[in-house]
């Protein structure tokens, strides 16, 4: 999520996923930042690949995955409810296949949607609309 409005278009689809405001959408993206600098206080690991980006470009880039002791970072931020599954999946460092992986970050953004945490407690009652990876 977006800590500010930096890239409109970008918090506003943000907002419609989530079925909240802009207003909420930046706290929330703030309150991500904020934990993210938290956590990454303590060691951790960042992986790397390079591979082909997805929504409006195609350019290639490094996609990152960050481990933080044994947890991943992202899984950490789904499952509060501070951030989403969405993106461009490659295989993991650990061989894991992308879509397997995809399928444990829904599971975790499902629950913390069902248990209204993070941005979910604000969020409307209807699921989000589908997306495009």
């Amino acid at each position: 999520m977006e800590p500010d409005l930096r890239y409109p278009e970008r918090t506003r689809e943000q907002s419609e996923y989530f079925g909240v405001t802009l207003d909420e959408t930046v706290r929330a993206g703030a309150k991500a930042t904020a934990t993210v600098r938290a956590m990454l206080q303590e060691p951790f690991v960042v992986y790397t690949r390079w591979a082909t980006a997805g929504g409006r470009t195609r350019e290639p880039r490094y996609n990152a995955l960050v481990e933080v002791g044994d947890k991943s970072l992202v899984e950490m931020l789904v499952s509060q409810g501070l951030a989403r599954t969405k993106g461009v999946f490659v295989k993991l460092p650990t061989g894991e296949k992308a879509a397997v992986y995809v399928k444990t970050l829904e599971t975790l953004e499902r629950e913390a949607r069902q248990k209204r945490f993070g941005i979910w407690a604000n969020a409307a009652e209807q699921k989000p609309a589908t997306q495009t990876r």
